[in-house]
């Protein structure tokens, strides 16, 4: 019986392993797509990486999954009338904390129209959670089942929302590879800087959004005729040329991916040489 719970817990190390393998190989390959160059037809690939490490992380997760189910429930009595109580105060909390915290927030807007009725309201609806949780400090519910139900279900839920945007990421690659680049002369742009903000600001990069027009017509009706996303480390040299009158721009429309642009009258170009 040793012999098993240790070959047991053997399969677990390696499978664990196997997930940290992936795990920061993803972070990796995310770190290289945010980082490397926007220009060029090598930045088709680094976009297709930050789905490829999406992919990879969502691998991780259901390698991580059943360590988790195998930990917290395997072989765990789960007693109905306990699980029926947890499922009963989560229930409860919802209807409490939740709700009525939009119920106070939409009568505080109709102030205005009801007046002390409102605010009357507001402070029913506010004063509902605090009763709640003055009546579960006294009757307090332990979690135990469906705290570990709501950790497997994050890494499954974790673990498909990866896959599947990893693979539209990487479809979006495909099908500029299969339709190929498109090449024109844009005569005006406009750039909005996309700077992130939080945690993820260190692994994003800054980005410029750009928006070519072919002539004035198209500025003047608002018709965007191109799209482009440009890292804030390659924006300089492409704005060089973009602000000459007249740019011959390649580049692929579904990753907005920049391959070259030059200047029609002058020797100004960026990314790769174009005819």
């Amino acid at each position: 019986m040793a012999r098993l719970t240790t070959l047991r817990d053997r399969r677990q190390g390696v499978v664990a392993i196997v997930g940290c393998v992936f795990l920061f190989t993803a972070f990796a390959v995310l770190v290289h797509g945010r980082l490397a160059t926007s220009v060029g037809a090598a930045a088709l690939c680094n976009r297709a990486s930050s789905g490829i490490g999406f992919m990879l992380f969502g691998v991780s997760m259901l390698c991580f999954t059943p360590l988790l189910y195998l930990q917290r429930m395997h072989r765990r009595r789960v007693d109905p009338a306990v699980l029926a109580c947890e499922l009963k105060g989560i229930l409860l909390g919802f209807l409490c904390y939740v709700v009525p915290f939009f119920l106070a927030m939409g009568a505080l807007s109709s102030v205005d129209d009801t007046g002390v009725f409102g605010l009357a309201l507001m402070v029913a609806f506010g004063a509902i959670p605090f009763a709640y949780r003055h009546h579960r400090k006294k009757d307090p519910i332990s979690y135990n089942h469906t705290e570990s139900l709501v950790l497997i279900a994050f890494c499954i839920v974790m673990a498909g929302i990866s896959m599947v945007g990893g693979a539209f990421s990487c479809s979006e690659m495909l099908d500029d590879l299969k339709a190929g680049w498109k090449q024109e002369r844009f005569a005006f742009y406009e750039a909005e800087i996309n700077r992130p903000h939080g945690r993820g600001s260190m692994l994003s990069p800054t980005t410029f959004e750009v928006s070519l027009y072919r002539d004035g017509e198209s500025v003047r009706a608002g018709h965007v005729d191109a799209r482009l996303s440009v890292n804030a480390a390659d924006w300089p040299e492409v704005a060089l040329v973009l602000d000459e009158p007249m740019a011959e721009v390649r580049w692929y429309p579904h990753t907005r991916t920049l391959v070259g642009v030059r200047d029609v009258d002058g020797p100004a170009a960026a990314g790769d040489p174009i005819g």
